[in-house]
């Protein structure tokens, strides 16, 4: 009982600190990672093992070629399925420079989990144990926001986020065919005062219904947690939603390089046995 309050005051004091990531490399370290405890482990050295190195290799590889790859490995109880995912406007060098990070990470911070999923601004990887390509999943996520509020100025700015981003999530589930499946970036102006940028995506193996369920709930947890900042961002197992304001006398900022001060914060409540694996510069921050 003592662990488990102490692993949760650690999640909580995780998710709500504010953190100095680089503006020059955001993808320098993870949002999050998730460990599976539920799926029980693996023993160095095995074949489940060696799948899972091929697995992520193939991954790190693939991923200057394309947004998103899937693959499985390995046979029986010795099966492994991963995938990545990139966001949709992120070049190639960017999308493998992230999934190669994450790779990397993944396996060092969920070290002989046979389940896991890690978050960067840029991408996200995952493997399992268990087939999960086309499944509804929108837990375990985390969010990424600003610590800036709307300006009093932005009038029923809640009200156009919700309309807006309902209509964009519409227009992307027609788009499961397109190069980058799901992906739609929209700017909309409003009052010639400031322009809203909405971002979503899906996973490329979830049906239209799915992802827009997928985009739906995301956007509804993305508005109850941070509707009121200039800018916020949620990653989910199978779909991203994000907004932005900006003047609309300067261009918006291009994703993931925000500014200002921001806050990360994460949900994983409604999937059993999963654990954050913080980074070690994490727990020297939080020994300050």
């Amino acid at each position: 009982m003592e662990t488990t309050k102490k692993l949760s005051a650690l999640l909580c004091l995780f998710f709500t600190m504010n953190q100095a990531i680089s503006q020059s490399d955001p993808d320098s370290e993870p949002m999050a990672t998730f460990c599976n405890e539920s799926s029980g482990n693996f023993t160095s050295n095995t074949t489940y093992n060696k799948n899972l190195n091929t697995l992520l290799s193939t991954l790190s590889n693939q991923s200057s070629l394309a947004n998103y790859y899937n693959l499985t490995t390995g046979l029986a109880s010795d099966t492994v399925h991963g995938m990545f995912l990139c966001i949709g406007d992120v070049n190639r060098t960017t999308c493998n420079a992230c999934v190669k990070n994450a790779t990397i990470e993944i396996a060092k911070n969920c070290t002989n989990h046979r389940e896991a999923i890690i978050y960067y601004f840029s991408c996200m990887v995952r493997y399992s144990d268990k087939f999960f390509l086309s499944t509804l999943e929108t837990k375990p996520n985390t969010f990424w926001s600003s610590d800036d509020p709307i300006p009093k100025s932005y009038d029923k700015f809640g009200q156009r986020l919700s309309d807006t981003m309902g209509e964009v999530i519409v227009r992307s589930s027609l788009l499961s065919s397109s190069f980058t499946p799901y992906y739609l970036r929209d700017t909309t102006m409003f009052d010639n005062l400031y322009d809203l940028e909405s971002i979503v995506q899906c996973s490329p193996h979830l049906d239209p219904t799915n992802c827009t369920t997928c985009l739906k709930l995301a956007l509804q947890e993305l508005t109850e947690c941070c509707g009121d900042q200039v800018w916020a961002f949620i990653f989910t197992p199978k779909c991203l939603v994000s907004f932005e304001t900006s003047t609309s006398s300067l261009p918006p900022l291009p994703p993931p390089s925000r500014s200002g001060s921001f806050s990360i914060r994460g949900n994983n409540k409604l999937l059993g046995g999963m654990v954050l694996a913080v980074a070690a510069s994490v727990f020297a921050l939080l020994s300050l």
